[in-house]
């Protein structure tokens, strides 16, 4: 049997710039006591990629620096089951004189699927930006952070799993 992963940024993925325009036009906040207030057509077209994959979730987000992710998934009452958080792998850059360090999520993806993937696998990175390696362009599909996770990203991340 095939494992599938899902590797998942939630800002700009789940969290979209249009449902907090719909949030602030009815006066409505886009955070609750449990965290973000998620588009629901967003989180539709997350329930789609499970139902169709059966994927597991690893957290890429910067969320994943809360204690436990896990619990704040089910309190939030999001589809799938999150098996993990990647860790922060570090890289240094140079700006002028200084040497800069930032979180390359390409490199925590790949750390995170040679110490916890289990064979065979396949796996899709969903997120808003572009920091993952080259040999990772065939498993990554980039979300608008306006619309987020549309139904047609959605088809494409299906996709990918299911080869």
């Amino acid at each position: 049997m095939l494992n599938k992963y899902l590797f998942l940024d939630i800002n700009g993925v789940l969290d979209t710039y249009r449902y907090r325009e719909i949030l602030k036009k009815y006066s409505q906040h886009f955070i609750d006591e449990n965290g973000l207030l998620y588009d629901p057509k967003v989180i539709l077209n997350l329930e789609r990629i499970i139902e169709a994959t059966d994927a597991k979730i690893v957290i890429t987000s910067t969320w994943r620096l809360y204690d436990d992710m896990k619990a704040l998934w089910h309190s939030w009452g999001l589809a799938g089951e999150v098996v993990g958080v990647t860790s922060t792998v570090l890289k240094e850059k140079a700006i002028g004189k200084f040497r800069v360090h930032y979180g390359h999520r390409g490199m925590e993806v790949e750390e995170w699927l040679q110490n916890n993937a289990t064979e065979p696998y396949n796996y899709a990175i969903l997120d808003d930006g572009d920091d993952f390696l080259p040999h990772q362009a065939n498993h990554l599909v980039l979300t608008n952070p306006y619309d987020g996770l549309t139904k047609e990203i959605a088809d494409r991340v299906i996709e990918i799993l299911l080869r």
